[in-house]
């Protein structure tokens, strides 16, 4: 669920929180380090522009927003339309959804329902849909190696601001008052590295993992349910393909949302 992403969020900037003012809130500065923002964040930025074209930066909003988006409503949502649809041809023919399906925001759905009322081969339908889906994943896979490298570089980096601290340190151990923030920078570099991987990039390449996942068992069983659609079957067939994937709870709401429609 979209809110559990609200609520891991907040326990980390509750951690967050309570390490950095546990202290004190007078000792909160400590924790911001202008030498440890440009190694670690400017290092990010650097390797990131290096690592990856901007053509995959510029796909860094879409990333994102796939972050915050709910697939159960999504999938409830396409469940009901294909039911609709699959009962209104049974009833009327191909030809009574084909302006309705035009409107189709989905890509995905829209091109599928073309096929079928083109009477486009179901064997064909599945393939074109099946290389959809793979094609999707492709794309995904890029928003997550993008975060895995990030998760990657973060520790590194933090290493280059932690050495640079400690060179400071040791060349300047004759000097008491150096010795404390040398040190500090050493630390700080390592706190920004370890909880930019740990606590940001982490979760949101295993987060992106597992919506991809999600998002591509969801659209394989649409596939099945429109193969059956293409192959002239009847709803009830349609009906339990799509119903594989649905707890009780769902079933309930797509029964009711259909009742609204019929």
């Amino acid at each position: 669920m979209i809110a559990l992403l609200y609520v891991g969020l907040g326990l980390v900037g509750f951690i967050l929180f309570e390490l950095i003012f546990s202290a004190g809130s007078n000792d909160a500065h400590l924790f911001v380090s202008r030498e440890a923002i440009l190694v670690v964040g400017v290092g990010l930025l650097s390797t990131s522009l290096i690592n990856f074209p901007f053509s995959q930066l510029n796909k860094l909003g879409g990333w994102m927003k796939v972050l915050f988006r709910s697939r159960r409503g999504t999938f409830i949502g396409d469940v009901v339309l294909l039911l609709t649809y699959s009962k209104r041809m049974t009833r009327d023919g191909r030809g009574a959804i084909e302006a309705d399906v035009e409107g189709i925001q989905d890509v995905f759905l829209q091109t599928a329902l073309r096929l079928v009322v083109n009477r486009v081969d179901p064997a064909e339908i599945r393939v074109l849909l099946k290389e959809m889906i793979d094609r999707s994943q492709a794309r995904h896979e890029q928003a997550i190696l993008f975060f895995e490298s990030m998760a990657k570089f973060s520790p590194g980096l933090a290493l280059i601001g932690t050495l640079a601290g400690l060179v400071k340190l040791l060349a300047n151990v004759s000097d008491p008052k150096s010795l404390g923030p040398n040190m500090a920078l050493a630390l700080v570099c390592t706190f920004y590295g370890v909880t930019f991987s740990n606590l940001v990039f982490l979760p949101l390449s295993g987060r992106l993992k597992s919506s991809s996942h999600e998002e591509a068992v969801h659209k394989e069983q649409l596939v099945e349910a429109i193969v059956s659609m293409a192959s002239n079957e009847l709803p009830i067939v349609v009906e339990e393909k799509l119903y594989m994937l649905l707890t009780a709870k769902d079933r309930a709401t797509v029964k009711r949302k259909l009742a609204i429609r019929s």
